[in-house]
C-alpha cells in the first residue's frame, strides 16, 4: 500500500530512530520503471542493507538513494560507519548470510549487486537493474 518508496522510507524510520543512525532517503528514479518482482527485490535488499547498517557499521549517518545511470536503475545504500575488508568477508562466506542474501535476490531479477567498503571508510552497496530487463510482472 505504501509503494516501494514509502516502504523503504518506513524501513529507514523503523531502523534509524531506535539505533541512532540518521537515515535519509533520496528517490530520484521512478519505481514505475520496475516490474513487481524487481520492486520486491529492491525492497528486500534495502531492508537487509539497512539492517546491516544497524547491526554492524557503527554508523551515525546513512543514505538510501535511487537513480538512473547508464547501467540502469540503481539502489544505493551508503553509510559513514567503520567499513570492512570486502575480501576478508568474502573469504568467510558461510558467515556472511546478509550479503549472500542480497546477491541471490539480485540474480533473481538479472541485476548486479556490488559492495564497496574499506575499514574506517564506510560501506556502499549498489543494486543495478538493467532498465531493458524490465519484466512483464
Amino acid at each position: 500500500q505504501l509503494g516501494l518508496e514509502g516502504a523503504i522510507r518506513d524501513t529507514a524510520d523503523h531502523i534509524g530512530a531506535p539505533s541512532g543512525v540518521a537515515i535519509t532517503c533520496d528517490f530520484a528514479a521512478s519505481a514505475g520503471l520496475l516490474g513487481e518482482a524487481q520492486q520486491t527485490v529492491v525492497l528486500r535488499v534495502a531492508q537487509e542493507a539497512l539492517q546491516n547498517v544497524r547491526k554492524h557499521s557503527n554508523a551515525t549517518r546513512a543514505t538510501v538513494t535511487t537513480l538512473l545511470a547508464d547501467e540502469g536503475w540503481v539502489l544505493r545504500v551508503a553509510d559513514d560507519g567503520q567499513g570492512f575488508d570486502v575480501g576478508a568477508v568474502a573469504a568467510r562466506a558461510r558467515r556472511n548470510f546478509g550479503l549472500q542474501f542480497m546477491r541471490e535476490r539480485a540474480s533473481l531479477v538479472g541485476a548486479r549487486f556490488e559492495v564497496r567498503s574499506e575499514p574506517d571508510r564506510g560501506t556502499t552497496i549498489e543494486l543495478i537493474i538493467p532498465v531493458s530487463a524490465k519484466e512483464n510482472a
